[in-house]
C-alpha cells in the first residue's frame, strides 16, 4: 500500500476513535456529579483521556491540512498519557502516588521560580498550596512517599511507568523513536520531515485513544461499546503489522534528492 493511502487509512480510524472516545467520556461523566467515590483518582483517568482526545483532534487537523510534521510530538505526548492510564489500572497504588508526586514536583518548580524572582508570590497555586494538596492525597489514599529509589522510579521514570502499565514494547519502539523529534535529535528532525515518524505518531494517537476508551469503559462499567472497540482494535492491529515506510532522506534546503548543494 502506498504511504499516502496508508496515512488515509490511519486517519480514518483515528477520526472514528476520537468520536468514540468522546461518546465514552460523555457516558462516563453524565449526569454531572456521577463520580462520588475517589473523585481525584477518577478525574486522573478522565483528564488523561481528555488530553488524548485533544491530541487526536489536533493530529487529525494537521493531517487534513497536509501539515503533519508536529503529529510526531502529539503522538509522544499521547503515549505518556496512555502509560499513566494503563499503569493506574494495573497498579492501584500508582494513580494516587503519581498525583501526589506531580503536586510535589510543581511545588519545587514554583519555589525555584520564586527564588529567581520569575514568579509572583501572590500567584496561585503557591508551593505551599501544592505541598498541602500532595499531603492530602497521600493521607486520603494511603499513598506514602516510596522509601526506595526503585519504587519511586515506578511513578517517576517513564520507562518504568510503561513497564508498570504492561506497555514496554510501545516504550521501546514508538516512544523512543518519537522522542528523537521531541528532543530535537537530528534523526528525529529528518525522519519527521520524511514522514517515517509521522505514521508512527498517528498510530501512537490511535493506540492511546484505544487504551483510553478501554480504561474508561472498564472503570465505569460501560459495556455498550465492546463491539465497536473490538472492531477498532482489529483495524489498528492490521495497520500496525504493515512495515514502516522510510523514504530517501529529504534535503531540508529544498534541493532535489541527490542534487549538488
Amino acid at each position: 500500500m502506498k504511504p499516502d493511502a496508508d496515512a488515509t487509512e490511519v486517519c480514518a480510524l483515528l477520526s472514528e476513535q476520537k468520536e468514540l472516545l468522546w461518546r465514552i467520556y460523555h457516558d462516563a461523566t453524565e449526569p454531572p456529579g456521577k463520580v462520588t467515590t475517589k473523585p481525584e483518582l477518577a478525574n486522573f483517568l478522565l483528564f488523561h483521556a481528555l488530553h488524548i482526545h485533544a491530541m487526536a483532534k489536533a493530529g487529525l487537523l494537521l493531517m487534513e491540512n497536509r501539515e503533519p510534521y508536529a503529529v510526531v510530538l502529539l503522538g509522544r505526548s499521547a503515549l505518556e498519557c496512555m502509560f499513566n492510564l494503563a499503569a493506574a489500572v494495573q497498579d492501584r497504588h500508582f494513580g494516587p502516588q503519581r498525583m501526589a508526586l506531580e503536586h510535589e514536583q510543581l511545588a519545587r518548580k514554583l519555589k525555584l521560580l520564586l527564588d529567581k524572582g520569575a514568579w509572583l508570590a501572590t500567584r496561585r497555586p503557591t508551593p505551599a498550596d501544592c505541598l498541602k494538596e500532595a499531603a492530602r492525597i497521600r493521607r486520603d489514599y494511603s499513598a506514602p512517599i516510596p522509601p526506595q529509589k526503585r519504587d519511586r522510579d515506578r511513578i517517576e521514570n517513564i520507562e518504568r511507568i510503561a513497564e508498570t502499565a504492561g506497555l514496554s514494547p510501545f516504550y521501546d519502539d514508538d516512544y523512543r523513536q518519537l522522542s528523537l523529534a521531541a528532543h530535537g535529535n537530528q534523526a528525529g528532525v529528518l525522519n519527521s520531515a520524511s514522514g517515517f515518524l509521522v505514521r508512527k505518531g498517528a498510530l501512537a494517537l490511535c493506540n492511546a485513544a484505544s487504551v483510553a476508551s478501554h480504561v474508561l469503559c472498564g472503570t465505569h462499567g460501560l459495556k455498550a461499546f465492546d463491539t465497536v472497540l473490538a472492531k477498532h482494535q482489529s483495524r489498528l492491529e492490521a495497520l500496525m503489522q504493515k512495515p514502516d515506510f522510510l523514504p530517501q532522506k529529504p534535503d531540508i534546503f529544498g534541493n532535489p534528492a541527490g542534487a549538488e548543494t
